[in-house]
């Protein structure tokens, strides 16, 4: 039986202050970071597929909620809140696992698929991504 093995299409690149790539008119619609083809055709699209290379580590991470609003709410458990604290842009958090995110949709789908283990909320304030702006 063959295997076939792929590498992750969303792999981030180091970008050295390099303007954004352009593509030539024959492969207008590929990303030039991995082999992704945009198939319907919309700029939109293949920009966010591009920022998923792109965008920095700490923009949408699974950091829980802040210490003090976690003892205030009855969502979670009381040995979570002995765990060790996470410090996230000056915040001690907690009930977080600290997976990272390229884009705030698959933040929200990770809380969805890991509640009970996961806390928090893709809109927090806090997180960085909702400071610079929603993408």
């Amino acid at each position: 039986m063959k295997t076939k093995t792929t590498t992750r299409r969303n792999v981030r690149v180091t970008v050295h202050n390099t303007p954004f790539p352009v593509p030539s008119s024959a492969d207008r619609w590929e990303c030039p970071y991995c082999s992704y083809i945009q198939t319907n055709r919309r700029k939109p699209d293949l920009v966010r597929h591009i920022n998923t290379h792109t965008s920095t580590d700490d923009e949408w991470v699974c950091c829980g909620v802040p210490f003090g609003d976690a003892e205030l709410t009855k969502d979670i458990p009381a040995e979570m809140l002995r765990e060790e604290l996470f410090d996230y842009n000056g915040q001690l958090m907690v009930g977080g696992c600290r997976k990272t995110f390229s884009r705030r949709d698959a933040l929200k789908r990770h809380l969805r698929a890991h509640k009970g283990v996961c806390f928090g909320s893709e809109l927090a304030p806090y997180l960085m991504g909702n400071q610079i702006g929603a993408r």
